[in-house]
This record gives C-alpha cells, structure tokens and sequence, in this order.
C-alpha cells in the first residue's frame, strides 16, 4: 500500500513537471539598471534584463543587442570580467564592423597578461 502510494506520488509530481512546460528564463535582478546581461565566455547570455542577444564573433570579441527600449549610445554603460585576468571594454555602441546590429555593443575581451583578444565573460549594466 504505501509503496502504490509512493508512486503514485512520484508520477504525480513528474506529471506536473512536464506539464508545465520548460521554465521561462526569468530576468536579472538588477531593479536600477535599464538594461543588465551575464554573458559567458562562450557568447551564451546566461541571465539578462532588457537585452535581446548575445554572441561571440571571435577570439575575445562579442556582440550584445539591447532592447529598442534602452539607447546603448548615450548611455552609461558598466563593464565587468567574470574569469581572471581578463579586462573586457566596449569597443562600439552602435554597428561596428564587428557587430552590424542596431543598438549593439561591441565588447572586446583582452588577456592582462599577453594583451591578446582572449575568451572570458562579463556582466553589463546599463543605467
């Protein structure tokens, strides 16, 4: 009896996990910022708030496209490495020849050590 119960306990709840669907990625907690992403070393936005995409478009160089709602080129716009030794900077605020989007910016990643373009990700807060 109480190992029907068990089950039936358990196919209940993986019956309400599927049926609700895959989770939406839910936004940044950053309550001061227009627009906010966590961008991974890969290009993939991890976590983000009024940012529409991101991608790596080579060694050490990324695009991220915000929102319409938010204007990147006159904005005040924070930049910060999430792996050591890594200093990423805003290269354009707007289409670049890296990055040919609309209200885009265009970050480059550098290695502190060898100053080369390097893989590494970052946060981005615009206010």
């Amino acid at each position: 009896m109480l190992r029907h119960t068990l089950t039936g306990g358990f196919a209940l709840a993986v019956g309400c996990v599927l049926a609700a669907g895959p989770v939406a990625h839910a936004d940044i907690y950053a309550p001061y910022a227009r627009a906010a992403a966590i961008v991974d070393a890969d290009g993939r936005l991890n976590n983000f708030k009024n940012v529409i995409s991101s991608s790596r478009v080579g060694p050490g160089r990324y695009c991220v496209r915000v929102a319409k709602s938010v204007t990147v080129k006159s904005a005040l716009i924070q930049i910060t490495p999430r792996d050591a030794l890594r200093l990423p900077h805003i290269a354009y605020r707007n289409p670049s020849p890296t990055c040919d989007e609309r209200n885009t910016l265009t970050v480059h990643v550098y290695d502190v050590d060898t100053t080369h373009l390097a893989d590494g990700g970052f946060d981005v807060a615009i206010s």
